[in-house]
């Protein structure tokens, strides 16, 4: 479920069907494949958004997939499965999803970005009003409240359940409001 970028978002995100309910599973450091391979192996719907790195070790390129959001897995599962995940030795926590259709309209959104390929980079989840500190550059340093959000041709996709974003260079002919 989790790693056919040939797929649709529709494919691979499933609508929940009562009693079942999307979970994000908190994992502990480098467990997301870890409770992928667990959640695969008691037939749990789940998904890890993946992200191609590359990595130059002693002149040879490695290749291979991370997770975009580290420490996030999402689950869909019925109250027995939920209480499978959270009692796994990958699992610190499960967070509840109040809004399953956002999250599922949002991961939708995202299985879609990441099969255009390594369009798609990791962004802090920034909303107006929220105070931030400029890491880089000739600001470097100074602190101040988000208050307005403009970047002409970069569109972003929140995963709101998490406070995570990604945002992707799109042609600005391409991009209408809403």
């Amino acid at each position: 479920m989790s790693h056919a970028s040939e797929q649709t978002g529709a494919d691979i995100i499933y609508d929940p069907v009562e009693p079942q309910a999307w979970v994000v599973a908190h994992v502990r450091p480098r467990c997301e494949k870890k409770l992928e391979l667990f959640c695969q192996a008691e037939s749990i719907p789940v998904y890890v958004p993946l992200k191609r790195s590359a990595h130059q070790y002693e002149g040879r390129v490695r290749v291979f997939m991370k997770p975009l959001f580290p420490g996030y897995v999402f689950c869909l599962c019925n109250p027995q499965q939920k209480q499978t995940v959270k009692q796994n030795q990958y699992t610190a926590n499960l967070l509840t999803v109040v809004n399953q259709a956002a999250l599922v309209h949002q991961l939708r959104q995202l299985v879609h970005a990441l099969s255009v390929g390594d369009a798609v980079e990791v962004m802090p989840y920034l909303e107006k009003g929220k105070r931030v500190r400029v890491t880089g550059g000739p600001f470097k340093g100074l602190e101040g409240i988000v208050e307005r959000i403009a970047q002409k041709t970069n569109v972003v996709i929140s995963i709101e359940m998490i406070q995570q974003s990604v945002f992707m260079e799109v042609d600005g002919m391409f991009v209408e409001a809403v």
